[in-house]
């Protein structure tokens, strides 16, 4: 398990935990999109949103949203076949939480589901994908307003604007310029407030508790099928924050290869 003191910014939960600082969160989307965020109306780490009782729940690592727009940013670290797909999913999520009951259509807000990964999602060797709607027939955008993007870290030398090449750098190989030396300061005083690690050990504990409440629950119910699935989203949701294996193992009782095939995305 690597120390507290040694997390860089890829750490899932790390990342989550900083990007609440909205501070830190507006100079780190400035950076890597261009942009200029005038105002923050709402942040959120690690949002959770069900759409309905019964349908799959989610988890955002940070949840944006400022005057027009919403952002939802993920750090991902494991490479999984169906990230396009769950970028789908996250966008629907965003629509159904942010427009209330009886509102119209046109309030929907602008929303970007960001994927930051340490691989290169298309095989293209591009540093960023964007995909927006289209119209098959003239290639036109359909106005929608979703926008999907995914930066691959290790391409940072073929980043066009300067402030994402150097961020795309420090991402993949923890290197500081002057660019992005105000980003590892704050990094560096953020992690100096826990020097024993209390927010990670805390997370894995609250992971454990909730693992123990289903799986009560689970056999007070005597729903065994509905307990184990119960146990291998756990699994992967701890995985996907970067909980060490052992630890999740440890946790949930699954064998190394189960936990190896969730990483993968199986």
């Amino acid at each position: 398990m690597v120390p507290w003191k040694d997390l860089k910014l890829t750490d899932d939960y790390l990342f989550s935990r900083i990007m609440r600082e909205e501070d830190f969160c507006k100079l780190f989307l400035e950076m890597l999109m261009g942009i200029r965020i005038q105002k923050v109306v709402y942040l959120e780490a690690q949002k959770e949103v069900t759409l309905f009782p019964q349908s799959k729940g989610v988890r955002m690592d940070v949840y944006l949203e400022g005057d027009g727009e919403i952002y939802n940013i993920e750090m991902q670290t494991a490479r999984r076949t169906n990230l396009v797909k769950r970028m789908r999913y996250y966008h629907s999520a965003i629509d159904v939480d942010s427009l209330l009951r009886g509102n119209p259509y046109d309030r929907l807000k602008k929303s970007f589901v960001i994927f930051i990964c340490n691989f290169d999602l298309c095989g293209d060797g591009f540093p960023v994908y964007e995909s927006v709607t289209t119209w098959r027939q003239n290639g036109k955008e359909t106005g929608d307003g979703q926008v999907k993007i995914v930066y691959n870290m290790n391409a940072f030398e073929k980043a066009e604007n300067p402030k994402l090449k150097a961020l795309l750098r420090y991402l993949s190989g923890g290197t500081v310029t002057d660019e992005t030396r105000g980003l590892a300061e704050k990094v560096a005083a953020f992690k100096r407030q826990f020097p024993d690690g209390r927010p990670r050990m805390k997370y894995e504990l609250d992971l454990y508790d909730k693992w123990c409440e289903g799986k009560e629950e689970g056999i007070k119910e005597g729903r065994k099928e509905g307990r184990d699935e119960g146990i291998l989203q756990t699994a992967a949701a701890a995985l996907k924050q970067g909980v060490p294996l052992e630890t999740v193992a440890a946790f949930t009782g699954l064998p190394q290869t189960r936990l190896e095939e969730l990483q993968r995305g199986v």
